[in-house]
């Protein structure tokens, strides 16, 4: 009988001891959220996906800065990809038009972004930071895919589809040509605006355009 006991006590340790760690071996099909994760690549999830902003903090300052973009649940992976590239890019050139705006809002030029009968409502100052940020996509260059990050997803069990995937990038884009874009998006910047003597305060308001990108890069 001792010997029976003993016998099932050992089975018992060694399925135990044979039992995968699941918080650190977790299979792709694991349960996360509202879905069942299919696949994923790379199979180990990159710190930058895990957590983005400390990844900045530590990555940056070395003549790069760093942009992430999400495609959301698309169909298509590869499409998903290329739509999360893209956000990545757009990005850029909010920082880039922020960058621009903050200047032209600190100068003569700055009540252009203010709505005199609603001072208090950011509309004005955002659809002119839109339109900006929309004319530097044609000056960004420089840009490199640091890393893709992307999963199949399943939501059937909630009722979804049964196959939609999710893509995440980061980009990088050196210090020289982030201010490139700043410098040659400053040079369109006046004729987002129609008054002639208003594109003159917005010219005058950036021809000292390069302490914005000096600022910016000393703080990032």
């Amino acid at each position: 009988m001792k010997t029976l006991i003993s016998l099932v006590l050992g089975l018992l340790i060694a399925g135990c001891a044979s039992t995968p760690n699941t918080a650190v071996n977790a299979p792709v099909s694991e349960v996360e959220r509202d879905y069942i994760l299919r696949d994923r690549n790379p199979d180990v999830v990159p710190d930058w996906v895990k957590d983005f902003s400390k990844f900045k903090r530590e990555g940056e300052g070395k003549g790069l800065t760093f942009y992430r973009g999400e495609s959301g649940d698309v169909s298509d992976k590869i499409a998903g990809c290329d739509i999360a590239s893209l956000e990545g890019k757009k990005r850029i050139s909010e920082r880039v038009a922020a960058l621009i705006t903050d200047k032209i809002a600190a100068s003569k030029a700055g009540m252009l972004l203010i709505n005199k009968d609603d001072p208090n409502n950011p509309g004005m100052r955002r659809h002119f930071q839109d339109t900006v940020a929309g004319k530097s996509m044609a000056f960004l260059s420089g840009i490199q895919e640091f890393g893709q990050y992307w999963e199949e997803r399943d939501y059937s069990k909630t009722g979804g589809n049964k196959r939609v995937y999710s893509c995440t990038v980061v980009l990088s884009i050196d210090d020289k040509s982030l201010e490139a874009a700043l410098k040659n998006t400053a040079k369109k910047t006046p004729e987002v605006v129609e008054d002639a003597q208003a594109k003159k305060d917005v010219t005058d308001a950036l021809k000292d355009v390069d302490s914005a990108f000096r600022s910016y890069s000393s703080v990032k």
